[in-house]
C-alpha cells in the first residue's frame, strides 16, 4: 500500500486491475473473455449451491482461438456431482502449435478423434468446489477455492467433429469458506 501512495499511477493500475478480476472476465492469451461470449450464453444460478450452474458451450468444429479454449475448460470441466458443484474460475492460458496425436499422452483424453491435431496448453486458473448451501455450509460460505497457478492441458478434437479443452495442475493452497462465483 506504502508503494501506491507514492505512485498514483500504480495506484490506479491496481485499482484497474480489481476491477477487472471482479468483473466477470477472465484473460486468455491477453484476451478478456465476457461471460456471455459466443460459444454460451449468459450463467445461470443454481440455488442450491448459490452458485453459478456449470457453464455449457454450443460445439465448436474449427480448432479453438485461446478465447474460445478458456471458455471450453470451463465447458469441459465444470460438473454438478453427488460430492458438489466444481466449478473453473479465472482461466488464462497460452496455446502451443498443433500436433499430431501421441498414444501414449493422448489417449485418456475423452472421445478423441486420433485423426485429428491435439493443441498443448499451459496456464492458471482456480477451481471452485461448493457444497450444497445448508447446515454446516451457509450461503456465502459454501465453497472452498483452489488456485492453480501452474496448470497444463489440451484441446482436443472429438470423434464427434467438437472441441473439448482441459487445464489441471497443482493446487498448492485451499481456502474455504468463500461464496460460490457467480459470472463466467
Amino acid at each position: 500500500m506504502f508503494l501506491f501512495l507514492r505512485n498514483p499511477s500504480r495506484a490506479f493500475s491496481a485499482c484497474a486491475v480489481g476491477l477487472l478480476a471482479f468483473s466477470g472476465f477472465s484473460v486468455a492469451g491477453g484476451q478478456a473473455i465476457q461471460g456471455d461470449s459466443e460459444l454460451s450464453g449468459p450463467p445461470q444460478m443454481n440455488v442450491n449451491y448459490q452458485a453459478r450452474e456449470p457453464r455449457l458451450c454450443k460445439g465448436l468444429t474449427a480448432a479453438p482461438n485461446p478465447r474460445q479454449a478458456a471458455a471450453l475448460v470451463q465447458c469441459t470441466m465444470d460438473v454438478d456431482r453427488p460430492t458438489g458443484l466444481f466449478l473453473m474460475q479465472e482461466v488464462t492460458l497460452a496455446m502451443e502449435a498443433p500436433r499430431a496425436y501421441a498414444g501414449e499422452t493422448d489417449g485418456n483424453l475423452a472421445e478423441i478423434d486420433m485423426t485429428a491435431p491435439v493443441i498443448a496448453l499451459s496456464g492458471s486458473l482456480k477451481v471452485y468446489w461448493c457444497s450444497p448451501v445448508g447446515p454446516g455450509y451457509p450461503a456465502g460460505r459454501n465453497c472452498q477455492m483452489s488456485p492453480t497457478p501452474m496448470a497444463a492441458g489440451k484441446c482436443w478434437k472429438t470423434t464427434f467433429g467438437d472441441w473439448k479443452c482441459n487445464l489441471i495442475g497443482p493446487t498448492p493452497n485451499s481456502r474455504s469458506g468463500l461464496a460460490g462465483p457467480t459470472t463466467y
